[in-house]
Order: C-alpha cells, then sequence, then structure tokens
C-alpha cells in the first residue's frame, strides 16, 4: 500500500522529534488537486567568484550593468564577466547587516546598522555622509526620487534631497505614531512605503505635498510588528516579514497573513535570538521561495509561496543540521547569486549541481508516523519511489547510494543505517527496496542521499500486516 511520505517540513513540539523533516528537498504539487507530487533537489551553490577569505558577504546589488558587494568593509564592484574592482574607501565595519539602495543619479546609498552610519558610492568612490543632520540609520529603502531612512530609536523616518543622497535636511522628516512604538525599517512596494515598527506598521504614499511628500495611507495601520529588520522582503509581487510574536506574516493587501503553521513558529519560539533573522526571496520554475535564515540558531526555512509549504536547508562541512550558506541574494545577468555568510564568495544556484561549493549536500526526508489504531504492525517490505538510474560516469556518485532508517519511538531514537543503491547510470528500472523490518507499534521512516546526484523522491510503499494486538 501507498503510505503518506512526501510532503514538507512540520516539525513536532520536540526537540528530538524530527516528523515530517525535509532538508535540501521541496515539494511540488498538483496545482488542481493540491496533492503534494513529489520532492525535487533544492540548488547546489556552485562557486561563481571567489574574492576573499574569512570575511562576511554582508549584501549584494544591483545598478546599471554591475553587481555590487559589500565583503567585509569593502565595497566591490563586479561586471558580467566576473572581473571586478575594489571600491575606493571603506565601511566603517566588517560584519552586520548592511542596507543598498540606489538613486537615478547613480548614487549608491549604503547603510550600515551595526555602525550606524550611512555612506555614498559615487563612481568608484564610497564615503561616509557628511551632512550634520544625517541621523543614526536603522534601514533604507529608495522612492520616487528619495532615500528614504528610519532613525534609530525613534519614530522618525527622513527623507533625502531629491535625486541626492549626500543632502539632509533637519525638518525633512515624516512621523510613524499610530502607536507609541519606534519604527525600525522602510520597505518600498509597489510605490507604498512600508514602516515597519516593534509592534505596529504603517503605510506611507507620496501625496505631492511641498511641505514633506508622504503621508500616512487610510486604512493601512497595523498592530503586527517586525521582529527582525533584515527579514522583511519582496516576495510573490507581495511582501513577507517575521512579526514581533515570531510568526512569518504575508501581506494580503493591508491584511497581514500568518503563513508559518504552529508547529513551526513554535520552533522559532525555542531560538534564544530571532531578531538577527535575515531573508531574501527568489524565483524558480513557477516557484518563489522565501528564505530567512536565524543566525544565531544556525537555522534557515524556506517558505514555498506556489504551494504553501516549507522546508529547511543546510550546509555542511560546519554543521549537518545548520544553516544554509546563502546570506544574501541577487538576480544578475540572468544568473542567481547568493553570498557566503563567513566567506568573501560568491555562488550560483544551480539545480543541477549537488553540492555546496565541493562540499555534500545532504537531502532527508522524514515522514509522518505509520500505525495501526496503536496495534503491532509486521513490516514486511518498504518500497521507495524515486528517479532511478542518476549515477554520474565516473567518480563520487558513479553508483549512487539512499539510506534509510526508522524510529519506533517517536524520533528519539534511530535504527542502523540501512543503505541501497539508486541505480547506475542509466538503469532506470531499479527498485529501492528494504525487506524484514520487525515490527512496531507506530514507526517514523527517514530517508538521506548524500551523492552529488539528482534526487526526485515520489511516493513510499510499505507491504505490511497487522496483528490482532
Amino acid at each position: 500500500m501507498k503510505i503518506p511520505f512526501i510532503g514538507g517540513a512540520y516539525k513536532g513540539r520536540s526537540s528530538n522529534m524530527d516528523a515530517q523533516e525535509c532538508v535540501n528537498l521541496y515539494p511540488t504539487v498538483d496545482k488542481v488537486g493540491g496533492k503534494v507530487l513529489a520532492l525535487y533537489p533544492t540548488p547546489g551553490l556552485k562557486l561563481w567568484l571567489g574574492i576573499a577569505d574569512d570575511v562576511e558577504t554582508r549584501e549584494m546589488h544591483i545598478m546599471g550593468a554591475y553587481l555590487y558587494a559589500v565583503i567585509g568593509d569593502t565595497v566591490y564592484r563586479v561586471a558580467a564577466d566576473r572581473s571586478y574592482l575594489a571600491m575606493t574607501g571603506v565601511i566603517g565595519t566588517t560584519s552586520g547587516k548592511i542596507f543598498m539602495d540606489h538613486n537615478t543619479n547613480s548614487e549608491l546609498m549604503i547603510v550600515d546598522v551595526s555602525g550606524g552610519k550611512g555612506y555614498i558610492l559615487s563612481g568608484v568612490l564610497v564615503t561616509e555622509i557628511a551632512d550634520a543632520d544625517f541621523i543614526t540609520p536603522s534601514g533604507l529603502t529608495w522612492q520616487d526620487g528619495y532615500f528614504i531612512v528610519t532613525e534609530k530609536d525613534t519614530q522618525r523616518f527622513w527623507i533625502s534631497g531629491l535625486n541626492d543622497g549626500t543632502s539632509w535636511d533637519t525638518l525633512e522628516y515624516g512621523l510613524v505614531e499610530g502607536l507609541p512604538d519606534d519604527v525600525k525599517v522602510p520597505l518600498s512596494d509597489h510605490r507604498e512605503l512600508w514602516l515597519f515598527g516593534d509592534l505596529t506598521a504603517e503605510v506611507f504614499y507620496n501625496s505631492a505635498n511641498p511641505d514633506f511628500p508622504f503621508a500616512r495611507m487610510n486604512g493601512s495601520f497595523q498592530e503586527v510588528g517586525i521582529g527582525a529588520i533584515a527579514s522583511a522582503a519582496k516576495c510573490d509581487n507581495s511582501i513577507f516579514w517575521l512579526d514581533h510574536l515570531g510568526n512569518v506574516r504575508r501581506a494580503n493587501g493591508y491584511i497581514p497573513v500568518i503563513v508559518t503553521e504552529p508547529q513551526i513558529a513554535w520552533q522559532f519560539e525555542q531560538y534564544a535570538t530571532v531578531s538577527d533573522a535575515r531573508a531574501f526571496s527568489y524565483g524558480h520554475e513557477g516557484h518563489t521561495f522565501y528564505v530567512i535564515t536565524f543566525p544565531s540558531a544556525d537555522r534557515t526555512w524556506v517558505f514555498d509561496a506556489a504551494t504553501g509549504l516549507w522546508h529547511t536547508r543546510s550546509s555542511w562541512p560546519n554543521d549537518p543540521d545548520g544553516r544554509w550558506r546563502a546570506n544574501c541574494y541577487a538576480y544578475f545577468n540572468r544568473k542567481h547569486l547568493v553570498g557566503d555568510f563567513q566567506h568573501g564568495k560568491i555562488y550560483e544556484l544551480d539545480h543541477t549541481y549537488f553540492q555546496d561549493d565541493g562540499h555534500t549536500q545532504r537531502a532527508v526526508r522524514t515522514a509522518q508516523a505509520v500505525n495501526a489504531d496503536r496495534r503491532n504492525v509486521f513490516f514486511h517490505e518498504f518500497e521507495l519511489l524515486i528517479q532511478s538510474g542518476v549515477g554520474t560516469a565516473l567518480g563520487a556518485g558513479s553508483d549512487p547510494q539512499i539510506m534509510l532508517q526508522w524510529s519506533d519511538d517517536g524520533g528519539h531514537t534511530w535504527s542502523n543505517e540501512h543503505w541501497r543503491s539508486m541505480g547506475l547510470i542509466g538503469e532506470y528500472g531499479k527498485r529501492v527496496r528494504w525487506l524484514r523490518m520487525g515490527r512496531a507499534r507506530e514507526r517514523i521512516f527517514k530517508v538521506m542521499i548524500t551523492d552529488p546526484v539528482d534526487r526526485v523522491l515520489i511516493s513510499a510503499h510499505l507491504r505490511a500486516s497487522v496483528s490482532k494486538h
């Protein structure tokens, strides 16, 4: 019989329980019936450009024909042919969140949150904003010719001179005052200015008022704040963010809809720190992914807007269950690029490359428990339907293996590892089966693939018998 095996991540309310784990795999869904069809591999991290070692790739931004990357304290300008040039002048810190945006005058503004300063890149020169009226910023966006920054620990947001990031006026600010909480970060979306606070969010628009152009949008006030300033991201023609209660929200108009299932939100609540969470989004083959990483907790979660399902991503070799190496994102020269959180490296997301910068990329699926009303089940055969015959011609993956484990105590302990071949290259009819697996009243099955080959899981089938007791 076919058993429920294919699905997304759905962690249980226990640190030991791995039920419905989905690591480096994402579900695809039948758009008509909503049924999960298969698990497909998430992209590998293929080295696109290595610039430096042991320094964080903090942020990337596209302006004109170039990709600009802040790596450590240096801004690099990267061309499509991967040649690069270090800009003159440096940022005051070497790590931490960076916001970047540009105007129509080819000024690139950089806000260094940890350093509390703003910078302008013009040409190849990076200079700190010298205007005495410039404040300590906590976030940055651009709209309608203005750089817009939120002021740290206040309710004020400020605008630059029109198309001039070096000019700031002590009178050119607005107030976010629906409730007395500080504004944290701005985000411009569809020419609307979203301003996220500790406990609230408000939306402003350009009213063309000559005294101050931005005014509050009626009916947009929300009593939902932001829990991590770097978690707000445009995704699937909307905005996603981590709220102050630990839920991921999606803006449906001005209604903040929760997209985290209760069990996943519970996992977030267990993290000692969530304020450092950072997010980006990207699209691939009809899927749009919101990727949120919790650096202190060393975890990366991904929401697929096309299916409404979650999965996790993890990179070796640092920690088999740790975060994904991707720290920031840019779509440049028709390539999906991400920066490394520990190194000055930029990777291309490649769905035909099943490693992370040459290191093992584990794909893990742990399904929901199988039982028969708590009676003993005798497990005669477990068969996994996969895309077989995916072996490589030579080297690692020439005879790719898949591992099965099971747990009879809710995921607290696991059986020995049982490995089977996924089929040599072209061995498309290969059956992947395990026989004579004992008995249990309840069993959780887990499979893992580490060979650098395509990994598509389609379904699982069980031959078993049930006792009377």
